[in-house]
């Protein structure tokens, strides 16, 4: 019996908003001084005779608050975009967590010294950037559409948090596409490559009933990524510093 692909009748919408301002970072949710490889800045920066004064703590990542609140122990120059350490990629280097995209979103890391420890909830609501954005978005390469990052809560002054870009990017890519999306896919290697994601995506569910809802559901966004789904991090990229590139393997 010949397998045949399906799709959602309907496509579920996730709603997006923003978090409230993130908790002061402690020392214990920071990489040690051995691991300044995981922040990537995108690759141009601004002039800094050019660029407007910011003041930043002596950490790696600004909260809302201390940008707001000056104290003699801050930097009175301008840095580039930073990305947090835990989302950030580094290609000399394994990332921090360990996260297949097509699970819920990690709740432990590994650090330089192969420990592994629970992330905290303080850690998870850090700020994703520093400074902080508002909203971010994050391209792929067999994603037709950017994933458009807002903070979970609708408040003035929320920042994106590290928790906002886990979740958001296990959500998206849980949608179903549209039928023209499938149509457009090139025929040939790519297109077996989507299926076959499909198929196997489905096949991991034990349950007989859940597994045959799962593949009524339809290609999803996460079997474009062809089976590559293991989080390497975020990279910037040349179009600007809230666009992000999703890395996978």
């Amino acid at each position: 019996m010949s397998k045949r692909v399906q799709f959602a009748r309907t496509a579920t919408i996730f709603p997006s908003g923003s978090a409230t301002p993130s908790p002061s970072l402690s020392v214990s949710s920071l990489p040690s001084s051995s691991s300044t490889d995981l922040r990537t800045p995108p690759p141009e920066e601004e002039d800094a005779e050019n660029s407007p004064t910011v003041i930043y703590p002596l950490t790696p990542f600004a909260t809302h608050e201390q940008l707001d609140s000056p104290s003699p122990e801050f930097n009175m120059v301008p840095k580039p975009m930073q990305i947090h350490f835990l989302l950030a990629f580094s290609p000399f280097s394994e990332p921090a967590i360990t996260w297949d995209v097509s699970c819920p979103p990690p709740t432990s890391t590994f650090y330089s010294e192969g420990e592994q420890d629970l992330l905290s909830s303080q850690t998870l609501e850090e700020p994703a950037t520093s400074p902080p954005l508002p909203f971010l978005f994050i391209t792929h390469p067999d994603l037709k559409y950017n994933v458009e990052v807002f903070p979970k809560d609708p408040t003035p002054g929320a920042i994106v948090s590290v928790n906002d870009v886990f979740t958001t990017l296990f959500k998206e890519l849980r949608l179903a596409i549209h039928p023209l999306d499938y149509a457009e896919l090139p025929e040939g290697d790519v297109r077996s490559a989507v299926d076959a994601a499909y198929y196997e995506r489905c096949g991991r569910v034990p349950d007989t009933q859940v597994r045959s809802l799962e593949l009524r559901k339809g290609i999803k966004k996460i079997d474009l990524l062809m089976g590559r789904t293991t989080f390497l991090g975020l990279s910037g990229t040349l179009s600007a510093s809230d666009i992000w590139e999703l890395n996978l393997l």
